[in-house]
């Protein structure tokens, strides 16, 4: 099954998720892109594109930013367990290539990244226990 943009923050997918098998170029391995000619193969398989999916191991992704990058991989994955459970339910719907294209460049702005960014840095320090809850500001008197 080929992975596609099935909701509208799948869309940071991108048109094409290609696969990249170490096989192809490199037999069997330790499944770890460890030496300079696995990376470079890796790379090619990648492309301008911004996933690409790892035969026995996972994926690599790419952003401009790490907020991008974070934000591509949370909503790649959510994206992936969303399209199986349309599959088996029996039908799959994804986005077309406008809509991947426009709700792509929509949810990669500032704004939306930003926030979530903000909310999973919360939900991490409040895990770790480092989340204090900010002081209220002093109403001021007139």
């Amino acid at each position: 099954m080929e992975l596609k943009p099935v909701y509208h923050l799948g869309a940071t997918l991108g048109a094409k998720v290609p696969f990249w098998d170490a096989r192809d170029d490199f037999g069997n391995t330790t499944l770890i892109v460890a030496k300079p000619e696995e990376g470079a193969s890796l790379a090619r398989a990648l492309g301008a594109n911004w996933i690409v999916l790892m035969r026995r191991h996972g994926a690599t992704v790419a952003g401009k930013t790490l907020e991008e990058l974070v934000f591509r991989t949370i909503y790649t994955a959510r994206n992936a367990a969303l399209q199986i459970e349309a599959h088996n339910l029996g039908h799959v719907s994804p986005l077309n290539a406008t809509e991947t294209e426009l709700a792509g460049e929509y949810n990669l702005r500032p704004g939306p990244v930003a926030r979530a960014w903000e909310y999973w840095s919360v939900r991490l320090d409040k895990a770790e226990g480092n989340w204090r809850t900010p002081k209220k500001k002093a109403k001021r008197k007139r």
